[in-house]
């Protein structure tokens, strides 16, 4: 029989969550250290020229890259002739405005420079950049 001072004591069926926390933002905190490590970046060096910059930020921009062997890259991942072709096109009528960016290590034969160019006018793709390095920067 309880008495008005005995204690009941009740078993607690709640689950701690806070060190499932904890632990979900260690490991946030640890990827976003190392995942800027794991990119893999494409060795090329721009010209360097007096220019104000672009805004890249927009996704709708296509960037193709050539590095100093002459291979295509687009987003770090390298392409033949043939795919590159095939990748504009598809990009090309799926998108309006259809400006594209051409980023060539300056060692780059400017042959290769003017076919790319010639390959994006024939598919539609009318408004080309070539990047640069900022002398400022």
């Amino acid at each position: 029989m309880l008495r008005p001072n005995d204690q009941v004591f009740e078993s607690i069926s709640d689950i701690n969550v806070t060190p499932f926390v904890d632990v979900l933002l260690v490991l946030l905190v640890i990827f976003m250290i190392t995942a800027p490590l794991f990119t893999k970046t494409i060795d090329i060096q721009l010209p360097q020229e007096n220019v104000r910059s672009a805004d890249l930020k927009d996704a709708r921009k296509f960037i193709v890259t050539i590095n100093k062997n002459g291979n295509y890259y687009i987003k770090d991942k390298k392409y033949s002739l043939k795919k590159l072709k095939a990748i504009a096109s598809t990009w090309g009528e799926k998108n309006r405005d259809k400006v594209a960016f051409i980023r060539a290590d300056k060692s780059v034969d400017y042959g290769k420079v003017t076919a790319l160019m010639a390959i994006l006018k024939n598919l539609g793709i009318q408004q080309l950049g070539l990047l640069v390095e900022n002398k400022n920067n």
